[in-house]
């Protein structure tokens, strides 16, 4: 353990004494906040103040129907944002509206109502003078009180979705998540390639298995690399709930709220932390594969095409998976490149818990035969060099 830490160590000093690091680092709070103050700015100003009473002068004989529409004036008040202030005749200052109102005919002058207050004097009048009417047919006023008892209620029931785009919606957040794993992901894989190109080149990977085990390499700069990008990693998640949290996550509405969601919830924060671990951990075993076998590093970015290619492949599929529509993408939980990502984008309850165990038990007896073969790599490639240095003085 002793030889182990000491490697993490160097690594942890090597990259953290880099200013691209801390650059890195700072680079997801800055986006974070950069877009919920695009997406408020975007939104525009929020609701504005109330416009001023407009003033109304009624100009009307009937007491019937002057009631009505001091009632129906009232009712619109109630419904709109435009308010209505009736000011008696000759008022002083002057109204901004006149109604005037004779018999079956409403004139406006001046300032036009509002499209509500109309529709409700229309209505209201209309049903004071149908009542009138029925009246002098001789309709008792029993019967008339019984039809005004009637009433229609209009009520709105959402259905559940049932589209195979319904979900949507909250895919959009967990994609959001996923995404800051994978870029992570990519510059975490950078790293050890580097890390370990640049010991094989100039022979320090030669000293430094003289004095440890193959194993402890391996986990020693998992450790040292995959702490420096745990805190980069946690340093925009918690950045992105941050601004899910502060009142900038509300001002945006429409994608940015999406976005934001998954950052509300800290159980999918701590799921998604522990998933890149067990990511970090099986593509790390490989790139260091990699950066053992090749000699120098324009070899070892030919040998990573393959996982850099793989991983954007695991970008594609959770681009489809936003979808909402997992039936067509759930095996791909058991293809152990994929595992971490698809069950991260799956909606809470669509997997069934002991298809992700069972995935989970998968993805780390691959990663455990994957550092089996990075550990091979780092011991028999010295080997192989020292055998044809010897072959070739031999000749």
């Amino acid at each position: 353990m002793r030889r182990l830490w000491l490697i993490a160590q160097r690594e942890i000093a090597a990259y953290a004494s880099v200013p691209s690091f801390w650059v890195a680092l700072l680079l997801g709070p800055a986006l974070m906040l950069a877009t919920s103050l695009v997406g408020a700015a975007m939104a525009g100003p929020g609701p504005s103040a109330p416009p001023p009473a407009q003033s109304v002068v009624l100009r009307v004989e009937d007491p019937a129907l002057r009631a009505t529409a001091l009632a129906a004036i009232e009712t619109a008040n109630g419904l709109g944002r435009s308010k209505l202030a009736v000011q008696a005749l000759g008022s002083d200052p002057p109204a901004d509206t006149v109604i005037d109102i004779s018999g079956a005919q409403v004139v406006v002058r001046g300032q036009a109502l509002s499209a509500i207050a109309a529709e409700v004097l229309r209505r209201d009048l209309t049903a004071t003078l149908q009542q009138r009417t029925l009246r002098e047919a001789g309709v008792s006023d029993a019967a008339l009180d019984a039809a005004q008892a009637v009433r229609v209620d209009v009520a709105w029931i959402k259905l559940a979705p049932t589209a195979p785009g319904s979900q949507v919606g909250p895919q959009v957040g967990r994609f959001a998540i996923v995404m800051l794993l994978w870029m992570n992901l990519i510059g975490a894989l950078g790293m050890l390639l580097q890390a370990i190109v640049r010991e094989r080149s100039n022979r320090a990977l030669d000293s430094l298995l003289a004095s440890a085990r193959s194993s402890e390499i391996i986990f020693g700069k998992l450790l040292g690399v995959g702490v420096l990008s745990v805190f980069v990693l946690a340093a925009w998640l918690a950045a992105g709930a941050a601004v899910a949290a502060s009142p900038l996550g509300g001002l945006g509405g429409g994608l940015q709220t999406l976005l934001l969601a998954a950052f509300k919830s800290p159980a999918t924060l701590v799921q998604a932390g522990a998933f890149y671990l067990l990511a970090f951990a099986m593509y790390g075993s490989a790139m260091i594969g990699v950066g053992a076998v090749a000699k120098d590093l324009p070899a070892a970015q030919n040998l990573s095409r393959p996982i850099f290619g793989l991983l954007l492949l695991v970008f594609f599929v959770a681009l489809t998976q936003l979808s909402g529509d997992l039936a067509q993408t759930a095996w791909l939980a058991w293809v152990p490149p994929f595992t971490p990502f698809v069950i991260l984008m799956a909606p809470p309850g669509t997997l069934p818990l002991a298809h992700i165990l069972g995935a989970f038990v998968l993805m780390l007896l691959t990663t455990v035969a994957v550092g089996a073969a990075a550990a091979m790599a780092l011991t028999e490639a010295p080997l192989a060099r020292a055998r044809r240095a010897l072959g070739f003085r031999s000749a």
